[in-house]
């Protein structure tokens, strides 16, 4: 067992609350599956301190196989939520509609009228077309530049979802 996990664990016991530790076995909605050494497993482990889907909420899920330590709500075993976590698969927060995911190592920005990805994807592919008015009459962005865009919307495809 991690250090950080015997950490963990003697924050939570010192106050006499009831603590497991195992390993996330199932994953499904804002629910998990964790199977402890020795103890029978502990079915629909929250992912969230409470039941329910919440406009505005922090869901972190961990990853499959990775060890996180729960705590009984109301003393109860059957119901349980996990506290600490050993590795994480995503992490979503939504407020007032604003959504900021991490999942598969690229990130989600948006909100109910725009998204972040989709705004910049569009402004690098304008650009590409821009006409550029000059005194002199009409002008384009150089080849050097239009190459600058596509780069920077690859790049853009790469960090954001």
């Amino acid at each position: 067992m991690s250090e950080a996990l015997k950490q963990a664990i003697g924050l939570f016991s010192d106050k006499g609350l009831k603590v497991s530790i195992g390993k996330v076995t199932a994953l499904s909605g804002n629910t998990c599956t964790v199977e402890r050494e020795n103890l029978p497993p502990l079915l629909d482990v929250r992912l969230q301190a409470l039941k329910g889907d919440f406009s505005n909420h922090l869901l972190i899920k961990p990853k499959l196989n990775s060890q996180v330590v729960c705590l009984s709500v109301d003393g109860e075993t059957a119901e349980t939520c996990i506290v600490q976590y050993t590795e994480i698969e995503s992490v979503e927060m939504s407020i007032g509609g604003a959504v900021l995911k991490v999942e598969n190592g690229k990130l989600q920005i948006k909100n109910s009228a725009a998204d972040l990805k989709e705004l910049l994807t569009e402004l690098l592919a304008e650009l590409k077309t821009a006409i550029i008015q000059t005194p002199s009459g009409i002008g384009k962005f150089s080849p050097n530049n239009k190459l600058k865009f596509e780069e920077l919307k690859n790049k853009t495809t790469q960090l954001l979802e």
